[in-house]
């Protein structure tokens, strides 16, 4: 069992990383870390930008170097969100943390046990690879660049009044760019992975409490019961609690990203019918992709919790109630009505993240693509 919060399978890897770079949990020692961290990112971000309106007149370049300035800058979004609510997520990784405690300590139930261990593996090789991934595909984009004849840089920028291609400046700027696979890793991947972390909590909370309704009833004795009852009337209430603070956190975030994202799609796609190197179509396929996958870990793993809380209901609904005295079955139709209430993680606190809302956002992209084609091609 773990013993603190870093050693919990489910969010430890992406809690150390900002444990050690100071975006939660900072000390008086380490709090310069963080905008050691953050803003020379930022600075480049800049950069970006500044690279953008050079490229202006060139529509496939601008497009290509659109993707990484909007990728870079929502990495930025997703890290200055943590630090500036950090006291918030620090305060919901401490109720994952006792809630992951109590029922390792109080449940008795090698079920529960079970379960959470199932979570706890998947959570954290989830983290491994999303890590791994990310800083292979940035090694990938830096050292790609030195086998190209132009000087470019791995990620274009550009500065006013100041040529970026000549010596030393060129080199200056390549150089600083080489940290970059493991700065820009830290910062997109540890959110993604402590979202489903902390969905994949949620989800093994709700596969115990349909256990624990399963075993009701039997028993013969309506006072048993009723105990067994009202202690997973508890236990679900504690979990609505963990994902209604879940959605407070995350909601404007995942929000702005499927604005961006879509966005981003759309306009790779129309990059493909206007571009003829080989070279840059496999680039834009695995950028494409890319976002995909994050948006499909996100809506998956949201989705999950929507489809335990119908079980739940379901469990609910399969109590032998007809075993219980009057006051059993009121207070389980009462607990039937609230499971009736849907726990879900909301886009911007208005739309349900689940598959559905996903495939609507992909229509929504396809449906931007085919504008942008069709007025290109008139």
């Amino acid at each position: 069992m773990a013993a603190t919060i870093d050693d919990n399978g489910l969010v430890g890897i992406n809690v150390r990383i900002w444990r050690y770079v100071a975006v939660l949990y900072p000390t008086p020692a380490t709090n310069w870390r963080k905008f050691a961290f953050v803003l020379p990112v930022c600075g480049m971000n800049v950069m970006q930008f500044f690279y953008l309106l050079r490229m202006w007149g060139d529509l496939p370049a601008f497009i290509l170097n659109l993707f990484f300035f909007a990728a870079i800058f929502n990495a930025l979004m997703r890290t200055w969100l943590v630090i500036i609510k950090r006291h918030e997520f620090e305060a919901f990784l401490e109720q994952l943390h006792g809630l992951y405690q109590w029922i390792h300590e109080c449940s008795g139930d090698e079920y529960s046990r079970a379960v959470l261990l199932q979570a706890e593996r998947e959570a954290h090789r989830l983290a491994v690879c999303n890590l791994c991934a990310s800083f292979l595909d940035i090694v990938g984009a830096v050292v790609s660049t030195l086998f190209k004849e132009e000087r470019v840089h791995p990620f274009g920028v550009a500065l006013p009044l100041l040529d970026m291609s000549r010596s030393p400046v060129y080199e200056v700027a390549y150089l600083l760019q080489l940290p970059t696979p493991l700065l820009l890793s830290a910062l997109y991947m540890p959110f993604v992975s402590v979202f489903a972390g902390f969905a994949l909590f949620g989800r093994a909370m709700l596969r115990i409490v349909v256990h624990k309704l399963s075993l009701i009833g039997g028993q013969g004795k309506d006072h048993r019961m009723l105990v067994d009852l009202i202690s997973c009337i508890r236990f679900y209430t504690a979990v609505m609690g963990y994902v209604k603070n879940f959605n407070e956190l995350v909601n404007l975030i995942v929000a702005v990203e499927a604005v961006i994202f879509g966005s981003i799609i759309s306009t790779l796609l129309f990059c493909l019918n206007i571009i003829t190197s080989p070279t840059q179509v496999i680039s834009i396929v695995m950028y494409i992709l890319t976002m995909l996958y994050v948006m499909y870990t996100y809506y998956n793993r949201a989705n999950d919790l929507v489809i335990e809380n119908s079980l739940v209901a379901q469990a609910v609904y399969n109590v032998p109630w007809y075993e219980g005295g009057i006051y059993f079955r009121k207070t389980l139709l009462v607990f039937l009505m609230q499971t009736q209430c849907p726990l879900e993680i909301r886009v911007g606190n208005v739309y349900p993240m689940t598959l559905a809302m996903f495939q609507s956002l992909l229509n929504a992209s396809y449906s931007y693509f085919t504008m942008l084609r069709g007025v290109t091609n008139k």
